[in-house]
């Protein structure tokens, strides 16, 4: 009897520990909303020296995403940044919109869950004043090109992470202004970005 009064408690306590660690403690299905902070890095042989005299920006994003299930998420996302560091720029910025499909690993029993993921981005460049040929121009420049990317969120609630992101993109500007002058020329242009910021899933 003793033997019993001992044991059940004992078992009793097993198996709420048991249960408690079979919680979920991540969930990636359903809508989600991202808000991070960025910096990014650009480069481009056709601007072999445009690109050196300020190559870095800082700025924000903000990113939806929707996951079919555990495994896969459609998103979209926007960012934008300022390149204005070295120089005197009257206007040097950088925004990129991108739409693509990520790839979540682990399950919903483990907090930490890596992820990788690629896109289509459209990236839009402006920078003001730029001395060509004796005269000051503003260059307006537009394109496409593949996003890839990878990174982890650790999930703090099921419902609430924070997201930690590395990425890039590379392709080539399709649209080329100078004081609104159109160029034949299609620079090439590459991007390496790092972000640290909050994903809310609403998915209770």
């Amino acid at each position: 009897m003793l033997r019993q009064i001992i044991l059940l408690p004992l078992l009793f306590l097993t198996t709420s520990l048991l249960l408690r660690a079979q919680d979920i403690q991540s969930n990636t299905e359903g809508l989600n909303v991202h808000l991070y902070g960025s910096l990014v890095q650009w480069s481009s042989t056709f601007f072999d020296q445009l690109d050196e005299s300020d190559p870095n920006g800082i700025g924000a994003g903000v990113r939806l995403g929707y996951g079919f299930n555990q495994r896969f998420e459609a998103f979209a996302q926007y960012e934008a940044q300022t390149l204005k560091f070295k120089s005197e720029w009257d206007i040097n910025q950088m925004a990129t919109l991108v739409a693509g499909i990520r790839a979540n690993f682990g399950g919903t029993l483990q907090k930490v869950r890596p992820f990788v993921e690629g896109g289509y981005a459209l990236t839009n460049l402006r920078i003001k004043p730029v001395l060509l040929n004796a005269r000051f121009y503003e260059f307006q420049l537009k394109g496409p090109g593949v996003w890839l990317g990878g990174g982890v969120n650790y999930f703090i609630t099921p419902q609430l992470a924070i997201n930690g992101r590395i990425g890039g993109t590379f392709g080539k500007f399709n649209s080329f202004l100078a004081n609104g002058q159109g160029f034949e020329d299609r620079p090439d242009v590459r991007t390496f970005r790092a972000s640290l910021g909050i994903v809310y899933f609403f998915n209770q």
